[in-house]
């Protein structure tokens, strides 16, 4: 079932109230489960009196202390907010949102943010997308509301397309992708590129890059050992191997004057 393989995020929720309706909204549609991100004084009896026909969401949630934690297995990320950013993540629309869960054939991350707050920009570094709900001047949802909310999209699309096609490959997770990006964002500092630029502008552009390629896990892996070698040769410039691979290149071709 597609709905299975999507879950709900909800980082650094203040109550048990709303993670109680959003376990319900988790259990009424069918979603993949709840993971809960350093919850503030949560309560787990009481959060299931909010949750009628989900206390089983609740019992089997996930606590991690981190985003990166609970979204490393993820193929897609998508964040949820009401208002702009400062960085350029693709924004999906009511209609784009399920059409694009139901494209890849990984796991699928949905998060929300504190209720107080929202996502914070260091949240949102492992999204592939970030998803805003049309509302009138007023943007600001309730969160277990925009749990529901998000939930009914998928829940509707679903009802409403043919059987989904055989997924083509297994699609990198996340935290893969934050390995290679964080391995890359190490050379390029080696090398001097960050040097007056942002590491945190850098790091996201390369994130994004990679999803919108659609690596494969095996091709991610693959780039995460080529950008170590070369970390560990830039930080081991006299090493004999290091030595033995600089000899190794070839000389470049001088050319003459045309």
């Amino acid at each position: 079932m597609p709905l299975s393989r999507v879950r709900v995020v909800l980082v650094r929720p203040r109550g048990p109230i709303n993670i109680g309706m959003s376990a319900r909204a988790i259990a009424n549609h069918g979603l993949g489960g709840l993971v809960l991100v350093d919850p503030r004084a949560f309560d787990p009896e009481e959060a299931r009196w909010h949750a009628p026909g989900g206390r089983e969401v609740i019992d089997r949630a996930r606590i991690v202390g981190s985003v990166d934690e609970a979204v490393a297995g993820a193929g897609l990320v998508v964040g949820t907010t009401a208002r702009r950013r400062r960085f350029d993540w693709p924004l999906w629309t009511a209609d784009q949102l399920p059409a694009q869960v139901f494209a890849q054939p990984g796991e699928t991350c949905l998060l929300f943010g504190p209720e107080d707050a929202g996502l914070s920009n260091e949240d949102l570094e492992p999204c592939h997308a970030l998803f805003t709900l049309p509302t009138g001047e007023t943007s600001s949802l309730n969160l277990a509301q925009a749990v529901t909310v998000s939930c009914h999209l998928l829940r509707q699309h679903l009802a409403l397309q043919d059987p989904p096609a055989a997924p083509r490959h297994e699609a990198a997770p996340t935290g893969l992708l934050r390995a290679l990006t964080g391995r890359a964002e190490e050379v390029l500092r080696l090398g001097g590129y960050l040097r007056g630029r942002s590491p945190e502008q850098v790091r996201g552009t390369l994130f994004r890059l990679l999803a919108r390629l659609d690596a494969q896990r095996s091709e991610a892996a693959m780039m995460t050992g080529m950008l170590e070698h070369l970390r560990w040769t830039l930080t081991h410039p006299e090493h004999p191997q290091a030595r033995e691979l600089r000899e190794q290149e070839p000389e470049p071709e001088l050319k003459g004057p045309g």
